[in-house]
């Protein structure tokens, strides 16, 4: 599991740390809480191979410590409609890369965030504060310490966490016209990316 958005040798990767995986402490908790066997349900997008193949990896790990998970892979619509309807226990998803980290750190975990309110409903008032004087704070590294100090939070109570890292990757040909670097990679929907290229009969 990854500890964070960013990976290393991006400018916003930050020093950071989350839970470690232990799946014995994870029995016990659960059987401490009487919650063995409880049901659960993650969603996923039926039409992406690599989330519904983290699914069936969580799906297995979770039931190996006493949960008993369904694992639901939904096509495009929906997918959408579970998720604003926050028909889940879990959603497997993606996140496009943010170049700001408050696009993402704001957007995905603020509490006052529409969006976040559907994800998880998460609500940390410390981390709320260091995130809306980061907004609002020029110096980089100053920013930084913020973040860091917000993300800790996170990773400890998990309210949102990373399961793995895509590598984006680009090639092209001569005969491809159209084709601009997208800003999130060549995929991306808007700003160039494959989608505005074409190749002339």
């Amino acid at each position: 599991m990854l500890d964070q958005p960013y990976p290393r040798g991006n400018p916003w990767h930050l020093e950071s740390q989350s839970l470690q995986y232990d799946p014995d402490k994870a029995k016990a908790l659960l059987k401490q809480a009487r919650a063995v066997g409880i049901e659960v349900k993650i969603v996923c997008g039926a039409n992406v191979p690599y989330n519904n193949e983290c699914g069936q990896i969580v799906q297995e790990m979770w039931n190996s410590v006493g949960f008993k998970v369904a694992l639901e892979p939904l096509d495009t619509v929906p997918f959408l409609t579970a998720r604003r309807e926050g028909n889940f226990d879990g959603l497997i998803q993606g996140n496009t890369l943010r170049f700001d980290p408050d696009d993402f750190y704001g957007r995905n975990l603020h509490s006052k965030s529409r969006y976040a309110q559907v994800l998880s409903g998460w609500h940390n008032a410390r981390y709320d504060q260091l995130v809306e004087e980061a907004k609002r704070t020029l110096d980089p590294a100053r920013r930084k310490e913020l973040y860091t100090e917000g993300w800790s939070i996170v990773n400890q109570e998990l309210p949102h966490f990373h399961l793995h890292e895509v590598v984006i990757t680009s090639a092209a040909i001569k005969a491809l016209k159209g084709y601009q670097p997208g800003a999130t990679g060549s995929f991306s929907y808007h700003g160039g990316g494959i989608r505005t290229a074409y190749i002339e009969a």
